[in-house]
């Protein structure tokens, strides 16, 4: 019997997977406990994270606790094979790919993206009062380089804090900029929430929102939505040229003690939902906020300017 073929004459992934596990087998079985100490002493993959256990259990109550508007879902450290780079442009070499046609989750919106989906095919007559909205804090890993001098606050594996929004695009851009300011608020609220439990120094916000050619006018309604809701925020306008987003990123953060600006949150537009449901009028805003960050790159308060 021959090999079961994709469409284009590709072998399946099941195909290959009962060697792919004896290969994995073998590797293991050659092992001696030396070498997984080894491993473990200087895998940037394996490494503890540069935060305690405690400590990240606190910026992850803050975080559900900033999005009380939210529905919060455990997910599976497991996506989908493809998941990443299938959904959105990307190299599936970033991504930790098992031999189960699964991938260890590299960004939590792309998975929430999925379950916005599945619950928009299961009720697609739900209006904007049944939309899904959903947050997750989940331990990423990613396959990238880590820039030369990112420090201690960079790392393989790292905390998550995603939000997800889905729904049916309105008039005047109106999913889209309701789902900007909500997810920013929550955002905002959390540093708040960080600077006082945690008595660390977080200076003024800033938004940076960059639109892509075509996309000036949502642009230009997400900056003034933000001024009516988020007063205290300073707004930066750029030109967006990234495939990854939808024409529209805003990317959200403060001023630490020293003076530096900390960009901690990336909001965007996606196109994932309408492809998955194959529906143009489906919107899909996502943010991801990296929380390991937030004692690490802001200095405690006190602190010399």
């Amino acid at each position: 019997m021959g090999r079961r073929q994709d469409g284009e004459g590709r072998t399946s992934p099941s195909e290959t997977r009962a060697a792919q596990l004896s290969l994995v087998r073998d590797q293991a079985g050659r092992r001696r406990l030396v070498d997984v100490a080894r491993q473990y002493d200087t895998d940037a993959f394996v490494a503890p994270a540069p935060i305690g256990l405690r400590l990240a259990n606190t910026l992850d109550r803050l975080a559900l606790d900033a999005a009380a508007d939210f529905e919060p879902l455990l997910l599976s450290p497991l996506a989908p094979l493809g998941a990443s780079s299938v959904m959105a442009p990307g190299s599936q070499d970033r991504v930790v790919s098992t031999t189960r046609t699964t991938e260890v989750v590299a960004d939590p919106t792309n998975v929430l993206a999925l379950e916005c989906a599945r619950r928009l095919g299961r009720a697609p007559g739900l209006g904007s009062a049944g939309d899904p909205r959903l947050a997750t804090v989940q331990q990423t890993v990613r396959a990238q380089p880590i820039p030369v001098g990112g420090g201690s606050a960079l790392s393989r594996p790292f905390r998550m804090f995603a939000l997800a929004e889905a729904g049916r695009g309105r008039p005047d851009d109106g999913f889209e900029v309701d789902a900007v300011a909500r997810q920013l608020a929550v955002h905002d609220r959390l540093l708040d929430a960080c600077a006082t439990e945690l008595q660390i120094e977080i200076g003024r916000r800033r938004a940076i929102v960059r639109a892509a050619p075509g996309a000036e006018t949502l642009g230009a309604r997400v900056r003034e939505r933000i001024t009516e809701t988020l007063p205290h925020v300073d707004i930066v306008s750029e030109m967006l040229d990234s495939p990854y987003y939808d024409g529209l990123r805003v990317g959200f953060g403060a001023f630490g003690a020293s003076g530096g600006f900390v960009e901690i949150a990336d909001l965007g537009r996606f196109d994932w939902v309408a492809r998955l449901r194959s529906d143009h009028r489906l919107r899909f805003v996502a943010s991801g906020f990296g929380l390991q960050l937030v004692p690490l790159l802001f200095e405690a308060s006190g602190a010399s300017s």
